[in-house]
């Protein structure tokens, strides 16, 4: 918060009262661009853990993670990171044995079961680009939960709060 000094007149705390609102007024807007800050870098992370994890297949899935706003908050904002690829949740989780044996850190955040068709070492067969592939199911490269943790991080959140509130 800014320092405030005044003289000890009528005047002196009128102006004072004034930029006291002033700031007041500019917290709002402030606090909004500071929660889509955040979500702007989460964006850029996860987008950023997915090229390492190679899980770049088209492109789709990396160019879907947007941010959506979320639920009005009192004096301030929400953004969702988002992604509406239909196989992020394939990706984040991984799937089949290879899945379990190289699970999500965290499943109960969406119930996620590995191998729930049972089939085993043996995999299974699939058609993607008129052609034939066989698989066990894909490891989990938990790209959205690492975002998280990094947006977490209380070094990450003042680097931005910094940068939007300054020195306020």
């Amino acid at each position: 918060m800014p320092e405030y000094k005044t003289d000890l007149s009528l005047s002196g705390f009128k102006k004072l009262k004034a930029e006291i609102r002033k700031y007041k007024n500019s917290l709002q807007e402030k606090c909004e661009e500071f929660a889509y800050r955040l979500a702007e870098e989460g964006v850029a992370v996860a987008q950023m853990k997915i090229g390492t994890k190679n899980a770049i297949y088209t492109g789709e899935l990396l160019e879907s993670l947007n941010i959506m706003p979320g639920d009005i908050i009192y004096d301030g904002a929400s953004f969702s990171v988002y992604t509406d690829c239909p196989y992020a949740c394939y990706v984040e989780f991984g799937t089949g044995v290879v899945g379990e044996n190289a699970p999500h850190p965290d499943t109960s955040i969406a119930g996620w079961k590995y191998d729930i068709n049972d089939h085993g070492e043996a995999g299974w067969v699939y058609f993607k680009d008129g052609k034939r592939h066989w698989t066990k199911g894909m490891p989990a490269r938990p790209f959205m939960f690492e975002t998280a943790q990094y947006l977490s991080d209380m070094s990450v959140i003042s680097h931005i709060a910094k940068e939007v509130f300054g020195s306020d």
